[in-house]
């Protein structure tokens, strides 16, 4: 058993320096508060009902997966210090600063300092409920309690099962848990059940314009632009309302700096890299948090031999410098003879978060023996592999990346039920299936005018309609088909 000694100079210890630490997480170097991203506004509502006692049950335990760099810590230590973030003039934000003064305590503690110290979470928290004299069971305080990096703790998921049954008889503890993308693969069955899951993804261009310049974007045009573009009745529906917002979303852009859509394609997708300006550190830096991945990630989720491991930089390379290549020519190229390794190898970057992995369309024009199509979660990833040098063709694969993103942020399990592509020569880069199990047929790259990809796979597809988003000019094609400028994708 663990001495309690330690687990008190531990405690004490912490608390000492976490206001310090929050304050570098907090202010940037000229000391101006750091902007939030998106997924704050989600979390001011579980607080809000929190301290109204109107929380979900199942809200009361939140696990925050993502991939290393996406803001994780920065974001538990914005919640930690709330107020901070708060505009009195608005509705939601006033509830919550009425009510902070319910909230009797609120902690912030870091697990990968536990599990360097050999503490485990249930060592931990049976001495911290003796020295705040309190138990879980009947806890009659209001608790936050924000755990980052819990997945350094083995027994991680069962503390927070067991933490929830503890508490089922009240609403007075919430908890908020990050963890890499992998810990979607660790939940139990049982805690499953008992929390609900709320991924972080790397930045999309309207964030990266709020934390990079401190540009805002238009109020509910993002969501009003993600219902019209892939959410209408027919093609005619979507070319009629892209048209209507088109002087707005054109003097949006026409304030925008020189060069930033550019510059958010090659280095916007973490926010580590805001306030970076060299490009040849920020690639480094997004090297950096592929190679933590493969080295703290990867190895934890299935075991491989150190000369597999070795090759996951030389997968990365071929896969960022292809468009579709086969598995036979992976094999050949990185001397692997077995293609259950290489299968293993792909899997693997997908769970910590790094490729998604996009099947062809339907069985009949599927193939085993070809690879599925692998992008990157952020077009980010694929320039620092590259290096920013890109060979013909292959450009544009990052406008695939972002759309990629785009369905696993915002339209897998809201709108889109699955996100394909057509296998055939001359087939469209996407096939994206909607909950009604209608399709709409999509094709992406800059400089995009030539529409018959999509033509082409909507012969065989039955779909609600096409997309080319890429183009000059707003266009409707045989009442089918729009083409559709990138911005209004970017602000999506």
């Amino acid at each position: 058993m663990i001495d309690e000694a330690k687990l008190d100079n531990f405690y004490k210890s912490w608390l000492k320096i976490l206001p310090q630490l929050n304050e570098g997480y907090l202010y940037d170097g000229n000391k101006n508060l750091r902007p939030t991203r998106d997924i704050f506004s989600y979390f001011k509502k579980i607080i809000n009902d929190f301290l109204s006692d109107k929380i979900n049950e199942l809200e009361k335990i939140i696990l925050l997966p993502g991939i290393r760099g996406v803001g994780k810590t920065t974001l538990l230590m914005q919640i930690y210090k709330i107020e901070k973030f708060l505009n009195p003039n608005n509705t939601l934000d006033a509830n919550i600063l009425q009510n902070l003064n319910k909230l009797d305590y609120r902690f912030y503690f870091d697990v990968s300092k536990f599990h360097f110290e050999q503490i485990t979470l249930n060592e931990f928290f049976k001495f911290f409920e003796k020295a705040n004299n309190f138990n879980f069971v009947g806890l009659d305080k209001k608790i936050i309690l924000l755990l980052d990096e819990v997945h350094f703790d083995d027994k991680w998921s069962l503390f927070l099962k067991i933490l929830f049954d503890n508490t089922k008889g009240h609403k007075n503890l919430l908890v908020i848990a990050t963890g890499s993308s992998a810990i979607n693969l660790k939940i139990s069955a049982d805690l499953m059940r008992r929390s609900t899951v709320k991924e972080l993804f790397p930045m999309k261009f309207n964030e990266y314009l709020i934390l990079k310049h401190n540009i805002y974007p238009v109020n509910d045009l993002s969501k009003e632009l993600k219902e019209i573009i892939f959410n209408s009745k027919d093609a005619k529906g979507v070319f009629a309302k892209i048209k209507n917002k088109k002087s707005e979303v054109d003097r949006f852009f026409v304030n925008l700096p020189f060069g930033c859509e550019d510059d958010f394609f090659k280095n916007g997708g973490f926010p580590f890299v805001t306030g970076l300006q060299n490009e040849v550190e920020i690639s480094e830096r997004i090297k950096n948090v592929i190679n933590g991945i493969i080295t703290k990630d990867i190895i934890t989720l299935r075991k491989f031999k150190t000369e597999t491991i070795s090759k996951i930089n030389d997968l990365l390379y071929l896969l960022a410098n292809s468009d579709l290549i086969t598995y036979e020519k992976l094999l050949n190229a990185l001397r692997i003879d077995n293609i259950r390794t290489l299968s293993a190898l792909l899997d693997v970057l997908v769970m910590s978060g790094v490729l998604v992995k996009v099947k062809s369309y339907g069985k009949t024009y599927g193939s085993t023996r070809k690879t599925p199509k692998y992008l990157f979660i952020t077009p980010s990833l694929r320039n620092a592999i590259l290096g920013g040098f890109f060979s013909t063709g292959i450009e544009g694969k990052k406008l695939e990346d972002y759309f990629a993103l785009i369905f696993e942020g915002d339209l897998k399990k809201v709108l889109a039920y699955d996100l394909s592509y057509d296998i055939a020569e001359g087939g469209a880069d996407f096939v994206l299936t909607l909950k009604d199990r209608g399709n709409i047929v999509i094709e992406v790259g800059f400089n995009k005018e030539e529409t018959k990809q999509v033509e082409f796979t909507m012969k065989k597809v039955k779909s609600r309609y096409g997309l080319v988003i890429g183009s000059k000019e707003l266009e409707l094609i045989n009442n089918s088909i729009v083409k559709v400028p990138l911005r209004f994708l970017m602000l999506v």
